[in-house]
């Protein structure tokens, strides 16, 4: 009967089952290696231990490249969101300047309409509003917001800007809101006035485009034809000779003709209190008693009396006192 060798040293049977066979785990594996075209055959022997190792080290390599791929992504993804962010916040800022330009000049129209509503009030026969309350300060902005602390901690600059426009707006709103029941007040006031109201000094009493006041209302200015220095109650409008001069208010020729310094004068009493002087006339369209209306054409530009080049010296009196005319020229319309 054939028998067989095993690795253990006994022989068995063809036939004859070896103990543990097929419960028994290997311990090692042979690989071998045969050439292409002949050669020595060679073998490696791969120890179960050896086998585990490898397992081990393969498991930590799919491991290490798994957390790095992961890594990867996301430093991706992050720099794909701050590069989306650092957009954003060019856009941001740019916007913000266009913004902080246009609440400047918003804010300076309103500076011009608050002059204008203060002119108005004078001539509705109503109080200027105090500059305190014309400024509708609102204390500034609060920070109690979380988001609002937040951004001032990521972007203390750019937060700072913003937080500063919201407040301007909201102080420009609610000063647009003053002047807005100001006019209003104003209006009801003139409505209930009307007569008086018309009669009040409230235009330019030359109109050329190319009129300009040269000397102002002072209570001591230096004469240029008496070289000394000397009240000049009223304001020197300069323009071309032969521009009309127009009333500035309902009234009645009180003077026209010449008077000393003056030269060629009318004055107009409007009633209720006001009086306007209108000098160094280069002709006279007026006489006295005559009643005009605001508008109405009084003569023209000229240089008669102390006068160096041709203009208009123009006076409002109130209450039999001289005032700034420029309180009372509130526009150049003549209705």
């Amino acid at each position: 009967m054939d028998c067989v060798r095993y690795t253990d040293g006994k022989d068995y049977m063809k036939d004859q089952r070896i103990p543990g066979e097929g419960d028994l785990k290997p311990k090692h594996w042979t690989v071998q290696v045969m050439p292409d075209g002949g050669g020595s055959i060679r073998s490696l022997r791969v120890t179960r231990r050896w086998v585990r190792g490898l397992t081990a080290v393969a498991a930590i390599v799919v491991l290490v490249l798994a957390g790095g791929m992961a890594v990867f992504g996301a430093n991706t993804a992050r720099e794909a969101e701050l590069a989306r962010l650092r957009l954003e916040n060019r856009h941001l800022t740019r916007n913000l300047s266009e913004v902080e330009a246009e609440l400047a000049m918003v804010g300076a129209a309103i500076d011009e309409l608050s002059d204008q509503d203060q002119r108005f009030r004078l001539l509705a026969g109503l109080p200027h509003i105090d500059p305190d309350v014309l400024e509708a300060g609102v204390g500034g902005p609060l920070l109690g917001d979380p988001a609002r602390e937040e951004f001032l901690d990521a972007s203390p600059s750019l937060a700072g800007r913003t937080l500063a426009a919201a407040y301007d707006v909201d102080r420009l709103l609610r000063r647009v809101e003053l002047l807005s029941a100001s006019m209003s007040e104003a209006l009801d006031s003139v409505a209930l006035h009307e007569e008086l109201f018309l009669a009040r000094p409230s235009i330019r009493p030359v109109q050329s485009g190319e009129a300009w006041v040269s000397s102002s209302f002072s209570r001591s200015r230096f004469h240029p034809l008496l070289l000394v220095n000397r009240p000049h109650p009223g304001v020197d409008i300069s323009a071309a000779a032969g521009t009309p001069i127009l009333a500035t208010g309902k009234g009645r020729v009180v003077f026209a003709g010449n008077r000393s310094g003056y030269g060629k004068t009318v004055e107009i009493d409007h009633g209720h209190g006001y009086r306007t002087l209108y000098a160094h006339a280069g002709a006279l369209s007026v006489k006295k008693g005559q009643r005009v209306e605001r508008g109405d054409v009084l003569g023209e530009v000229g240089k008669s009396g102390l006068a160096t080049a041709p203009h208009l010296h123009y006076e409002v009196i109130v209450n039999d006192r001289q005032v700034n005319p420029d309180e009372y020229m509130v526009d150049d319309r003549v209705h």
